[in-house]
């Protein structure tokens, strides 16, 4: 066993329904849709996290740049507010002081993993405030020229050493936001990877089990129906081989069962039909015998061998005659039949000339055309040669045929065409009758059978004729079909073999 009929033997075998099996099949492709769904979110929490973690990195940046802002805007403000003092710039410096302390306040919440370098800026911040404070009562107590040195010698250096302490913050909150952009931007590489190996493997998954399922009911299906393709064929001996535990295992038993029923069937048929072609040949054999003797005494009666016959009764005899030879001829097709279908007529085979068959037939069939006033004519495309055959049976499909022909045509003419192909005799009979529908033209050449096979027909006949010339040319290895329309005759074609094949033929 191949590799890849593991799974699907393993699917087959399961004692379960199909319909179970296709649930499952379709439950596991909705339970990969849902993981792969899951992950999905997972990761897009994982990107929302980074980028939270961004915003956040940005905050504390612009917070630790305003502070830088703040620093470098306080001790300007001061200078500014030294060198014409009043009032009004020194409140303004006092109330810039409050607003640098609420922003410093708010880097407690957005800095807290920098903690030591909040503490020192803190502390930084609190002497510089104090430095400040001092510098704006030096210049409300009119020591100007005091408090510009104070905050030249004092302030300045603090908040030279706040700014380095804000750009230490700064520079590590900017290499953070750095590693976090590079985190982000590997973590989305890795997310798209784990996505798409998960997309895909759920699609090989999906595939996998559609494969296996499909397979596990099309390779069932395709031996159940090779295996009736068989049985139509008549080959009974065979058996559909199906592991399935589902209901086309169920099905395949029933057919391995009806096969077998089928075939004790067909060999009872069998043999009924060889006891009746048996005794179909038997029967008109033993009628053949008395009807030649009656036909014989009645041909002597008529040539006055018992002495002179009365008119009356002469033509009384004619009509016995008559009756005579077509239930002669009946009996003769009877036994024909019976003995192609019991595998007994065996094919008399010489060297023979195709037109001198076809000279013997219009001979035979001359007087019957010219009694209708049919004009009966031969093509024949010389020269020819010989066939080898069974010269007697080929003249007989060919009376059939041409006897058919004028039986059917009540006016105009009938032409046999006899033409040479690539390796043998193609024949035609063609007529200007009533002509055949399409749906009869396979089954006039069944026994029995007739166009009109109604009891008021108007054309005697047991449907026999065409039924034995069918069989004797396949018996040839050659074929017989007929083309034909309504109202415009029919064409009857028979193609030969050169060298006869003899062909054995289902009964």
């Amino acid at each position: 066993m191949r590799l890849r009929d593991l799974p699907i033997a393993l699917v087959a075998r399961t004692p379960a329904r199909v319909q179970t099996k296709l649930l499952a099949a379709f439950l596991a492709m909705v339970v990969l849709l849902v993981a792969l769904g899951a992950v999905g979110l997972r990761l897009l929490s994982g990107v929302n996290q980074q980028t939270e973690g961004l915003i956040k990195l940005q905050r504390k940046i612009a917070a630790y740049r305003q502070v830088q802002h703040d620093t470098t805007g306080q001790l300007y403000a001061v200078a500014s507010a030294l060198l014409s003092p009043n009032e009004r710039t020194l409140e303004g410096v006092l109330r810039q002081l409050a607003q640098f302390g609420y922003d410093l306040d708010r880097l407690q919440f957005v800095a807290k993993d920098e903690i030591e370098l909040l503490v020192e800026v803190r502390k930084e911040y609190d002497r510089f405030i104090e430095i400040v404070r001092r510098v704006v009562e030096l210049a409300r107590s009119g020591h100007a020229a005091e408090a510009r040195q104070v905050q030249q010698a004092e302030a300045g250096p603090l908040a030279d050493r706040l700014e380095r302490l804000t750009n230490e913050l700064v520079n590590l909150a900017e290499a953070d936001m750095v590693a976090g952009i590079e985190a982000s931007e590997q973590a989305y590489a890795r997310s798209t990877w784990i996505v798409i190996g998960f997309a895909l493997g759920s699609i090989v998954l999906a595939l996998g089990l559609g494969y296996v399922i499909s397979w596990s009911v099309i390779e069932p299906v395709a031996e159940i129906e090779g295996r009736l393709r068989r049985i139509a064929g008549g080959d009974f001996t065979q058996r559909a081989r199906v592991v399935n535990r589902d209901e086309l295992g169920s099905l395949a038993a029933g057919v391995n069962r009806m096969c077998e029923e089928l075939g004790r069937l067909y060999e009872q048929l069998e043999a009924a039909s060889r006891h009746k072609s048996e005794f179909l040949a038997n029967t008109s054999h033993e009628l053949r015998t008395p009807l030649n003797a009656i036909l014989g005494y009645t041909e002597l009666i008529q040539d006055g061998i018992y002495g002179e016959v009365p008119e009356r009764i002469r033509a009384v005899l004619d009509r016995v005659q008559g009756s005579g030879r077509h239930l002669l001829g009946l009996i003769n097709d009877v036994l024909d039949l019976s003995k192609i279908e019991a595998g007994r007529l065996v094919l008399s085979t010489n060297d023979y000339a195709v037109p001198a068959v076809v000279h013997t037939v219009v001979t035979a069939t001359e007087a019957l055309a010219a009694e209708k006033g049919l004009d009966l004519r031969i093509e024949i495309a010389e020269p020819l040669p010989l066939a080898h055959g069974d010269e007697r049976r080929i003249t007989q499909v060919l009376l059939n045929l041409v006897g058919n022909a004028i039986k059917f045509t009540e006016e105009g003419e009938i032409v046999i065409r006899v033409e040479t192909t690539d390796d043998g005799f193609h024949i035609a009979v063609e007529d200007t009758g009533p002509g055949i529908a399409l749906p009869d033209q396979k089954r006039i050449f069944e026994e029995f059978r007739q166009v009109d096979s109604s009891s008021t027909r108007r054309k005697g006949g047991t449907g026999l004729g065409l039924a034995i010339a069918k069989r004797i040319v396949e018996l040839h290895g050659g074929r017989i079909w007929v083309e034909s329309a309504l109202g415009r005759g029919a064409t009857f074609h028979l193609v030969l073999p050169r060298q006869a094949v003899a062909q054995r033929l289902a009964a």
